[in-house]
């Protein structure tokens, strides 16, 4: 028993050593192992590069669809084929088709009319605008566009129509390159910034295009994109003799000397005190011989030979010798006199005495006063030319015609509106084509009419300006091509 005993006690220390060692050997090689699991980080840190990775290749596969599916599938569908034709300017009538509501001639557009398209018009079409053998008799110019009246009495227009101010009945057209008969029986036309007037023959006023402002006096601000009759004056019995459409309002002078104006009246320009819209055709002063308006001012010279001026004086356009922000009445104006006619720009003034010298005053920032000076605004009138017979004014631009026929330009050149053949501006006048009897300017083109009856064009082309067939302007005058 006791040796049993024995055993079992050695047995026991035995199983404690065995177990100890075992313990040991245990701990050695987890400590050995253990920088094996700085590994472990390691490939934990791998493991976000490939998670990053992944998200990259999600990046990827919205990229891949929103350019090469999403993104091409509204194209496709936003065409709304349906809703592009539907909202597209119809296309214009191509040359000799009757316009069915106006019974006017619309002549050679090539396409939609749009300047996009005007690489491929056909510059012959321009030819079928036909003209009697006593030519051309008179011309206007709008902001960038032209009307022209035959000796015959036909008006004709050409150049931006985004609001129907060449009157031929397709508004939705922005350019048009040539408008035979808009009027027959037309005595006189005036352009305005976007819209147009003219007096037929028997006295009636004929306007159309833009009138968010009421200046063409029907009572509404709806647009015209034909001529229509200013019912108003009709039914007073009134015969109109001349015309000023202005930038956003227009002033008839009747036979009798009465003036009447209509339109916007922000500023005062229409002289009646009260500074409102006119919506219809309103009286305004009393033995007028002449009207002139431009930007938001107006000038008027009564049949005694007095000046009166009215509205915006910021940049001492009305010539009153001081800077004044504006006059909502009638104010005459001393600082000059003997004028037998004036040419009014966005903010400036030419004048032409009856001795045929030429005076300029007002905004000078683009040289269109012609005086050579760098002064930016000039409140005294000041001489710039002598032996004159005419004075125009384009937005910035100004010049006049000598005695002689020479046409003589200066001011704002940055599309070659002063005809000059390049681009500048220029504070004093330069000679740019002779032969002349009258010439008007726009925005950014000029244009003139020659005793042989021709019309000469030159500067900005974009809308057509220049009844080419392109949009490629042109620094030089060049003549517009018609039958005969």
């Amino acid at each position: 028993m006791k040796k049993t005993r024995i055993l079992l006690a050695l047995l026991l220390v035995g199983l404690l050593t065995l177990l100890t060692a075992c313990g040991n050997n245990d701990s050695k090689t987890a400590a050995t192992d253990a920088p094996a699991v700085t590994d472990v980080p390691a490939e934990a840190t791998d493991a976000p590069a490939e998670a990053t990775d992944a998200p990259a290749e999600a990046t990827d596969a919205p990229a891949e669809e929103t350019s090469a599916e999403t993104t091409d599938a509204p194209a496709e569908e936003t065409p709304a084929e349906g809703e592009t034709e539907a909202t597209e300017p119809e296309p214009t009538a191509q040359p000799g088709t009757e316009v069915a509501s106006s019974g006017m001639t619309v002549v050679g557009v090539g396409g939609t009319g749009k300047a996009s398209d005007t690489k491929t018009t056909d510059t012959s079409a321009v030819s079928n605008v036909t003209v009697d053998d006593n030519g051309w008799a008179a011309i206007a110019s709008g902001y960038d566009y032209v009307m022209a009246l035959q000796s015959d009495g036909t008006l004709c227009g050409w150049g931006m129509n985004d609001f129907g101010q060449i009157g031929s009945g397709t508004y939705k057209d922005p350019c048009v390159m040539a408008v035979q008969a808009v009027l027959t029986d037309i005595a006189a036309v005036d352009a305005g910034k976007k819209h147009t007037a003219a007096v037929g023959t028997d006295g009636t006023l004929y306007i159309w295009g833009r009138n968010h402002n009421s200046q063409l006096g029907d009572g509404t601000h709806q647009g015209r994109d034909e001529p229509g009759v200013a019912k108003s004056l009709v039914e007073t019995g009134d015969k109109i003799v001349d015309i000023a459409p202005g930038e956003t309002c227009t002033f008839a002078l009747a036979e009798d000397g009465t003036l009447y104006g209509m339109g916007d009246n922000g500023k005062g320009q229409l002289g009646n005190f009260d500074g409102k819209e006119a919506a219809t055709p309103v009286a305004v002063a009393e033995d007028v011989a002449k009207v002139f308006t431009a930007g938001e001012f107006t000038i008027i010279i009564k049949k005694d030979g007095t000046i009166w001026g009215a509205g915006n004086n910021k940049r001492g356009q009305l010539g009153l010798g001081e800077e004044t922000s504006s006059f909502d009445a009638w104010t005459e104006i001393t600082t000059i006199s003997d004028v037998a006619s004036f040419a009014l720009g966005e903010e400036f003034t030419l004048a032409l005495k009856n001795d045929g010298t030429v005076w300029s005053v007002g905004r000078n920032n683009r040289g269109q006063l012609g005086s050579g000076s760098e002064e930016k605004t000039v409140y005294e009138w000041t001489q710039i030319a002598d032996d004159c017979k005419a004075v125009l004014a384009g937005v910035e631009t100004g010049g006049f015609v000598k005695n002689d026929g020479t046409l003589w330009m200066f001011g704002l050149n940055d599309c070659g509106q002063i005809g000059n053949g390049e681009k500048g501006n220029l504070s004093t006048p330069v000679q740019v084509l002779d032969d002349v009897v009258m010439a008007d300017a726009g925005q950014s083109h000029g244009v003139a009419l020659k005793s042989d009856g021709s019309i000469w064009v030159w500067g900005q082309n974009k809308y057509y300006q220049l009844c080419d067939g392109t949009t490629t302007d042109c620094y030089t005058p060049k003549q517009v091509v018609t039958n005969k």
